[in-house]
């Protein structure tokens, strides 16, 4: 027990890690959470072990059980591209309370911008990635100013609307766009491939191949480790829940969360809540152009197609990973991506007692989302979060045996009245 006073007359309890207060690790992370010094360690943290625990952890759990369950390399990166642009979409829907169902436009504009960036500029990654951010962000400014025009479900239909007329027009009129040294920008049907040059791995500062293993990383992995392209992409991830987590934070966020809560009250106090609505429109929307550009670079002579990021189901994709990792929260929605494509990805080539999941997986999923629903009332992150602080009443609840004697005395009353 710490010297020091309370306003109560009480003593304070050092909740440090390793304290003689009774404090415990999973008291401090729980206490320390919102700081951004451990938002960004616990990030880098969860980045570095996730190809581990889908390869090495669920490989395991699967030869005890008898069914293929461990994931791939390339899993760990999919799950962070997605998990990127559901962290921005929380911003729009868990914060400011606007659902949309058109963040496929600004994620494949996304894309195709860095692919064309790639061909027919520079194939340095930073800058692909950069262009894409630029595109979104480009992108969601227009659609974001029209669409915030009206709330609820019209605004929901408006934004499926302008991302389903960029749908069509990559299959239209913008698969015969020539640029500049003859490079289509979409391709139509048959899909464009980014990183077409003479090298088709992108090389960071035109000297160290992404594709090539981390020597550190890789005997923790079988399937040839960790590539540096994951852990390229991996830092924008820590980027991305670092800035989120920095807006959410700052006084601008507190207002969003204002909007989401009474946008009425909002504007009783004199603030312009359609400025800051579309604000956090094309912030969301820059996230997704950021995922959208790391997904062209993941995709390096491998084709990008708009069925796979410009399609109404991808933006309905980005609404379940939040929803099923915690709305309103910073890593839930990392964690519904995760959740989402193992399903997808892993679950879909399961076969059980003759049964094979590859076209039940949305079954699977769908059943998945319902039981977190009605079980979470914050998604799986909130679940875990409960989780935590059960284990961390139980480790407080169960002290040294010195401690646990010195409970059992009778402790004296409070200024000669009953017991405290």
């Amino acid at each position: 027990m710490s010297d020091d006073k309370r306003s109560d007359g009480g003593a304070t309890v050092d909740t440090a890690p390793g304290s003689k207060g009774g404090g415990n690790v999973v008291d401090w992370l729980l206490e320390n959470k919102s700081r951004e010094s451990v938002v960004a360690l616990a990030t880098v943290a969860s980045v570095l072990l996730l190809p581990m625990f889908l390869i090495d952890i669920l490989g395991l759990l699967g030869e005890i059980v008898g069914v293929e369950l461990g994931g791939f390399p390339a899993l760990a990166t999919q799950i962070l591209v997605f998990g990127t642009v559901a962290v921005g979409f929380n911003i729009l829907l868990g914060y400011t309370g606007l659902l949309s169902f058109g963040h496929a436009a600004m994620f494949g504009t996304g894309a195709f911008g860095a692919a064309l960036f790639s061909n027919a500029v520079s194939s340095s990654p930073v800058l692909v990635v950069l262009t894409a951010v630029l595109v979104g962000t480009l992108v969601s400014w227009p659609i974001g100013f029209l669409s915030i025009r009206r709330s609820g479900v019209y605004f929901a239909v408006l934004t499926l609307t302008f991302g389903q007329m960029l749908y069509f027009f990559a299959f239209g009129p913008g698969s015969g766009i020539i640029e500049a040294g003859g490079t289509i920008f979409t391709n139509g049907d048959d899909g464009y491939t980014p990183y077409t040059g003479f090298e088709l791995t992108p090389e960071l500062f035109g000297a160290i191949p992404l594709d090539q293993p981390v020597p550190i990383l890789t005997p923790l992995l079988p399937g040839g480790g960790v590539s540096l392209k994951y852990l390229f992409v991996g830092a924008f991830a820590v980027l991305a829940v670092v800035f989120a987590h920095r807006i959410m934070k700052s006084p601008y966020g507190l207002i969003l969360k204002a909007l989401g809560e009474n946008e009425q009250r909002v504007r009783f106090v004199g603030l312009n809540a359609a400025r800051y609505k579309l604000m956090a429109f094309i912030l969301s929307g820059a996230f997704a152009g950021l995922g959208g550009g790391l997904f062209a670079m993941y995709k390096a002579g491998l084709t990008v197609h708009p069925n796979q990021t410009l399609f109404w189901t991808v933006s309905g994709d980005f609404v379940i990973m939040t929803t099923l990792g915690g709305v309103g929260t910073l890593f839930g929605p990392l964690i519904g991506a995760g959740v989402f494509e193992y399903i997808r990805l892993v679950v879909s080539g399961i076969a059980v007692a003759g049964i094979e999941f590859a076209e039940l997986w949305p079954l699977v999923l769908g059943l998945v989302f319902v039981l977190v629903v009605a079980f979470f009332s914050n998604g799986l992150y909130g679940g875990i979060r409960r989780g935590f602080r059960r284990v961390g009443n139980r480790l407080r609840a169960a002290p040294p045996e010195a401690d646990a004697e010195a409970d059992t005395e009778p402790r004296p009353a409070r200024d000669g009245g009953g017991d405290d």
